[in-house]
């Protein structure tokens, strides 16, 4: 069997490293049996993954994600759409596993398997598993960034193993269900902005980020781009500290006037940056929805991370994220991850 493994054809007679090495020899020569005499038919494929990715808009943006490097904003399918891919397509394997911690960094391994053209392709992705003072995550964290590196891994394998070719229209489908059109424009505006204060990142920021004036100046494309970095933020790809810098404080973007906007609570406040949310419950939306569990993980990861501690939180906010009576709203997320980003607020 030629194992392909990014870039290059390996002979192999045994596969010691990634998912195929637990499955027994007979078992995947039978499964390669069975993939010959039940073919896949390639108008069928398109057609049901078609449908999966523009089943509905919530789908279809996380099938986008989009990251910023080097000024510029990589743009392409997201593992969600892999995913889809990879279901549509049939007669294949795949699979992922963290199979190395140096320490520093941990590398995962995806493996794609087409039963059918008996080809298998491996990719591996490292990710760093130490804060910006060299000390290493807890072990909480390092479980989510395990499982953040398997399924960026899992999906490059998979699309390097579903030839473009295949897949492409797919994608470009599905971007179009994210972008919308002018008459949906203003209220995929009002949901992109509102989704991203969920992590910390208000209206002048994303503004700053796309290089707009105003929530009007945002386009079809920009809402794309959005959507693709909320699905990036969420799989793992980056962080929201990554994708907005000016969380931590960083000047905003040369040439674009940033307009003074509003914190959770409804205060005026510098659109620089989130204000903490004020503990009075009465300065809370009277819409709030409380925060839940996974929200709660997420920010103590962050705080143990960052070497805060539990009283650290309840000094600035009356309460704790270890308190198990304490009540924490939807809204107080992102003043909680923006303090612990910032304790000392420089």
């Amino acid at each position: 069997m030629n194992e392909l493994s990014e870039g290059a054809f390996v002979e192999t007679t045994a596969t010691d490293n990634g998912t195929l090495a637990v499955l027994n020899r007979t078992e995947i020569d039978q499964q390669i049996t069975t993939a010959k005499r039940y073919p896949r038919d390639v108008s069928r494929f398109i057609k049901r993954a078609t449908e999966l990715v523009t089943l509905n808009e919530s789908i279809a943006q996380q099938c986008i994600y989009a990251l910023p490097r080097d000024g510029k904003t990589i743009e392409g399918p997201s593992a969600r759409m892999a995913e889809v891919i990879v279901n549509a397509w049939g007669n294949a394997r795949a699979g992922a596993r963290v199979v190395s911690d140096t320490g520093d960094f941990i590398t995962a391994q995806g493996v794609f398997h087409d039963l059918e053209q008996n080809v298998a392709i491996t990719y591996e992705v490292q990710r760093r598993i130490t804060n910006k003072r060299g000390e290493r995550f807890g072990s909480d964290m390092i479980g989510v960034t395990g499982n953040a590196a398997c399924s960026i891994a899992l999906r490059n394998a998979i699309l390097k193993g579903v030839p473009k070719a295949y897949w492409d229209g797919i994608y470009k489908k599905a971007r179009a269900v994210v972008a919308g059109t002018i008459e949906t424009l203003a209220n995929k505006r009002a949901n992109a902005i509102k989704e991203f204060v969920i992590f910390g990142i208000n209206e002048a920021q994303i503004l700053g980020k796309l290089g707009k004036l105003g929530v009007a100046d945002i386009n079809t494309d920009d809402l794309v781009l959005l959507f693709g970095m909320l699905t990036a933020i969420k799989d793992g790809d980056m962080t929201s500290e990554d994708a907005f810098p000016q969380i931590e404080g960083s000047t905003t973007r040369p040439g674009v006037e940033m307009p003074t906007g509003k914190s959770l609570a409804g205060q005026v406040v510098d659109a620089e940056f989130v204000e903490p949310v004020s503990k009075r419950a009465d300065a809370l939306p009277a819409d709030d929805k409380p925060m839940t569990d996974g929200q709660k993980k997420i920010l103590r990861a962050k705080r143990d991370n960052g070497a805060l501690s539990d009283m650290d939180i309840k000094t600035k906010f009356g309460k704790g994220l270890d308190d198990t009576e304490a009540t924490w709203s939807f809204s107080e997320f992102a003043a909680v991850q923006a303090f612990i980003a910032n304790p000392k607020g420089e």
